[in-house]
């Protein structure tokens, strides 16, 4: 059921590839707490002088798409503290050099004022309200600004996309897959940080992650090795699960999925990233009842008795 693979089980930038994209690129939508986002002017000397467009660039080879757009973001305009909020979408189009591009889009907010730095590709910035863009801006830019920051407002009480975001209390979601052994145990890992103790493959969600079974499956490979295709039918929702705030943290959600059982060759065969995990731990129903990590492991005797009943889980702790 399992294999080990050096590609990542899916990729925006293999899907770019794939579709005959030529030059792959990202840009950010920021915008500040009076709702005006952030436009730069190419300086004269460069191709298309004198051009307004959205922060981003070109993303390098072994680049990820939001580790691109965080670092274009920064080296244009000197900004680091942005909270990103969401991933728009791409748009495809022919540059000036004639090559087939696809930039991938976030949406970002700065919650507290910041100076602009421009790096020497742009000689300009703006802070402009959406019914205010300069004339000289690329259209599928322009487009991009129409569709989430939409003006007038369509109707009573809309807010676009970037402002609702920001208004709102965070809720980190996070997805993780389970296994067990052929004899029923729990296959958990032991997390370098002691506070966290046992886990399963699993952590939070990215931006660009499709649902959450996705996020699943990718955070899976990256702390295993083990890759899986994100099929619900193959990997079924076993439990899903609503952390109270506390600590100092907000509500999160998370979502457990069933991916079976993992033979002793293949509990050996795990390729654990030492930076999270350093053990691979299993624990018998039994084990997990007697355990005095009441709170860490009542999740998992309650996806265990998911397992048993075919009835998912809803646990609130």
């Amino acid at each position: 059921m399992t294999e080990t693979d050096q590609q990542p089980p899916f990729d925006l930038l293999a899907d770019a590839a794939a579709a005959g994209i030529q030059r792959p690129a990202a840009s950010v939508l920021l915008v500040n707490r009076c709702g005006e986002l952030l436009l730069v002017r190419r300086a004269a000397n460069t191709l298309l002088g004198g051009l307004w467009e959205l922060p981003g660039g070109g993303i390098e080879d072994g680049e990820s798409v939001p580790g691109a757009v965080r670092r274009e973001l920064g080296e244009e305009t000197g900004i680091t503290g942005a909270r990103f909020t969401a991933y728009l979408g791409f748009s495809d189009y022919d540059n000036a050099r004639g090559l087939r591009v696809r930039e991938f889009a976030f949406a970002a907010t700065l919650d507290h004022d910041q100076d602009v730095h421009l790096s020497p590709e742009h000689d300009a910035h703006r802070w402009v309200l959406p019914a205010d863009l300069p004339d000289h801006l690329a259209d599928h830019e322009r487009d991009l600004i129409a569709r989430h920051t939409a003006q007038p407002k369509p109707f009573a009480g809309y807010q676009p996309l970037p402002a609702y975001l920001s208004g709102i209390p965070a809720a980190p979601l996070w997805a993780a897959l389970f296994f067990t052994t052929p004899s029923g145990e729990a296959v958990l890992l032991r997390s370098t940080n002691p506070h966290k103790g046992l886990q399963y493959p699993g952590g939070d969600a990215e931006l660009t992650d499709r649902t959450p079974l996705h996020t699943a499956v990718r955070e899976t490979w990256e702390e295993t090795g083990i890759r899986l295709e994100p099929d619900p039918d193959l990997l079924p929702l076993v439990a899903s699960v609503v952390e109270q705030p506390r600590a100092g943290w907000p509500t999160k959600v998370g979502f457990v999925y069933s991916a079976g059982t993992l033979t002793p060759a293949q509990l050996t065969s795990i390729r654990l990233n030492p930076d999270e995990h350093d053990e691979v731990v299993t624990l018998s129903a039994t084990d997990l009842q007697n355990s005095t990590a009441t709170h860490a492991h009542d999740l998992t005797l309650a996806v265990l008795d998911a397992l048993r009943t075919g009835v998912p889980a809803h646990v609130v702790r």
